[in-house]
């Protein structure tokens, strides 16, 4: 059916979407997210808010390509678990968190580079 063949890529759009301007916003605008992972009583903000930015970018990218994307949603959703269990629910966290456990679970689907999994199984075209 076209419908389940397509979900993965409207999953990876979606996850796309919500995650560019959190991921790119943690680089424009480090003060502020330090000063906000430093209320929230995360360790070393400073480097937390690098590191986290630098799994959200990289997992975007990821996504938009199609290039190992159920390691980018598995790394995606563990940042959005701990984001939840930080910062408390925010209906986009559960958005991205859902998502990513989508890809994880289905794939990337139609118009990927790269699924690794596809290699160790055999089913490569």
């Amino acid at each position: 059916m076209v419908a389940t063949r397509f979900l993965p890529l409207v999953l990876r759009a979606v996850v796309a979407i919500v995650v560019a301007t959190p991921a790119t916003g943690k680089f424009l605008d480090y003060r502020g997210q330090v000063d906000f992972f430093a209320s929230l009583g995360l360790p070393a903000p400073e480097l937390t808010v690098v590191l986290v930015g630098a799994v959200e970018v990289a997992a975007l990218v990821m996504l938009v390509l199609g290039f190992a994307g159920r390691v980018a949603a598995a790394a995606l959703a563990v940042v959005m678990v701990v984001a939840i269990a930080t910062a408390g629910v925010n209906p986009l966290n559960v958005v991205v968190l859902l998502g990513s456990l989508g890809i994880v679970a289905l794939g990337t689907g139609p118009y990927s580079l790269w699924q690794p999994e596809d290699d160790v199984v055999g089913t490569a075209g």
